[in-house]
């Protein structure tokens, strides 16, 4: 009797391209409506990035054009940097190729975003992507498609072409919902103006303005600092990268040069805390040793915060004056918290709480989340900062249910946790649901104070008024009593009460 058949399974590989091809929604592309704003958006982002880095105010304008095929072309052009000519391709045809893979505060993160709206516009419309950039007094148009397979830009054409000034300009057409996103897209860049109050922002739909907002500020934020990493970050991969190339190196050198906040003497310090010898060869250490110094050094307590030098907050002014152009707020207060760090990564915390008719009424104040200047839109429910504020007793603060209050708060880090590759929400970590508590409570005493200054104020004006009528009662007794005319008296009554005023 013979034996069952053996089977064989068939083992390959498939590219990050087409990784994200099949499983688009994780990036935000799963449906048209969702697709066109997240177009939008990684756009935006990436023409800021560039602004910023240029050291210039952002001049950012976005239009949207539909056809009568459900498809809608997206055009994003910029003031920035422009892009060096040899890099366009990859850029724009490779999935997690970028600029954006160093340890300071960006917008994106994965190097993915923009890939991900050339290829959605691919495989939906068969349509290249087309970038017009300049960096110098040239200028290049190309025209290229993503190699899914092979995770390979495909230059379809490439021509010299000046532009009026440095910067860039992308335009993609992809199959798209723009009456359905068009007011998500809105939202976006008034919420994007209030994170980057130094940009002016455009948008125009089918040849009409339908957004012009900002700059509210001229004065731009400090460029944020490439730093080392901190030692609590350090896993094994990390540790092994690092020494890479520095076999000859002694250990305490090593920890020095790879590190931020590790001098001579804390280095000496942790050295001697492990048990090994401080000039012991990088390249003799064992892979049981490499590992073990991994281990410590995301244990050991001490070490310094990480740098807050990479960050760049939003910062108080720059934060209330968005909040107060864009919404007109009866009265706002703002709170900050950090530089704090999760697992070797400094974060900061600020916020601005605001009254006004210009927010819904709600059980809670309404939230809006930035991080890293990116305004949150979707997910909202699972993003730590919501559960957090949901955990705050805000009747505490004399806001009942029922009453306009928003809350804006930007998370700012080297490294945002978000819960996945769309970017929407910041996942559960102790140490970013403390301190957002801390802020949601601080800014609660902050309305309560608000609150207070206005009832005294209300009642300061109803007794003025009161006083304000007496005072022209008595004037007018007093007239009646001397037989003064009784204009004179509305006259001296007012000069009374002008004289209680001064």
């Amino acid at each position: 009797m013979s034996g069952p058949e053996s089977k064989h399974l068939d083992f390959s590989s498939i590219s990050p391209s087409e990784f994200f091809y099949r499983n688009r929604q994780m990036a935000g592309f799963g449906n048209p409506a969702q697709a066109t704003y997240s177009t939008v958006r990684e756009l935006v982002e990436n023409s800021l990035d560039s602004c910023e880095d240029a050291g210039r105010a952002p001049v950012i304008a976005v239009s949207l054009e539909t056809t009568a095929s459900s498809q809608v072309v997206i055009s994003v052009e910029d003031n920035g940097l422009g892009l060096p000519y040899d890099e366009v391709p990859s850029a724009f045809g490779q999935v997690l190729y970028g600029s954006k893979y160093g340890l300071r505060q960006k917008r994106g993160t994965f190097g993915l975003g923009v890939t991900m709206a050339v290829l959605y516009g691919q495989i939906t419309t068969d349509s290249p992507v087309i970038i017009h950039t300049q960096s110098d007094n040239r200028g290049w148009v190309y025209r290229l498609y993503i190699d899914i397979e092979n995770n390979h830009p495909l230059v379809e054409e490439s021509s010299e072409r000046i532009r009026s000034e440095t910067g860039t300009t992308v335009t993609v057409r992809i199959e798209g919902d723009l009456p359905r996103a068009a007011s998500r897209i809105d939202d976006y860049l008034r919420l994007t103006s209030i994170a980057t109050p130094h940009a002016r922002l455009v948008l125009r739909i089918d040849d009409e303005t339908t957004l012009d907002v900002g700059p509210w500020t001229e004065i731009l934020p400090p460029q944020p600092m490439e730093a080392k990493p901190h030692p609590r970050s350090a896993d094994t991969e990390l540790v092994r990268r690092t020494m890479a190339g520095k076999q000859a190196l002694s250990l305490k050198d090593y920890l020095i040069g790879s590190f931020q906040q590790v001098g001579r003497k804390t280095a000496s310090e942790f050295i001697r805390f492990l048990g090994l010898d401080s000039k012991r060869r990088v390249g003799d250490l064992s892979r049981t040793e490499i590992s073990r110094i991994s281990s410590v050094l995301k244990s050991y307590d001490s070490f310094s915060r990480p740098d807050g030098n990479s960050l760049s907050p939003i910062g108080r002014e720059a934060f209330l004056k968005g909040v107060q152009s864009l919404y007109e707020p009866e009265y706002f207060s703002y709170a900050s918290r950090g530089p704090l760090e999760w697992d070797g990564y400094p974060f900061i915390l600020e916020g601005v709480i605001a009254s006004g008719a210009a927010f819904p009424k709600g059980e809670e104040p309404t939230l809006f989340r930035f991080a890293n200047r990116v305004p949150l839109l979707y997910d909202a429910s699972d993003d730590i900062l919501t559960k957090s504020l949901k955990r705050v007793s805000w009747s505490r603060y004399g806001i009942p249910n029922g009453v306009p209050w928003g809350i804006f708060v930007s998370f700012c880090s080297t490294k945002v946790p978000y819960q996945a590759a769309g970017k929407q929400s910041i996942a559960t970590l102790d140490e970013i649901e403390s301190a957002g508590l801390a802020l949601f409570r601080a800014l609660g005493r902050g309305a309560l104070k608000q609150t207070k200054r206005q009832k005294r104020s209300k009642r300061s004006q109803k007794r003025m008024r009161e006083m304000k009528a007496s005072l022209r009662m008595i004037a007018r007794f007093s007239a009646d009593l001397a037989e003064v005319n009784t204009q004179y008296a509305d006259e001296l009554a007012a000069n009374l009460f002008r004289g209680d005023e001064q």
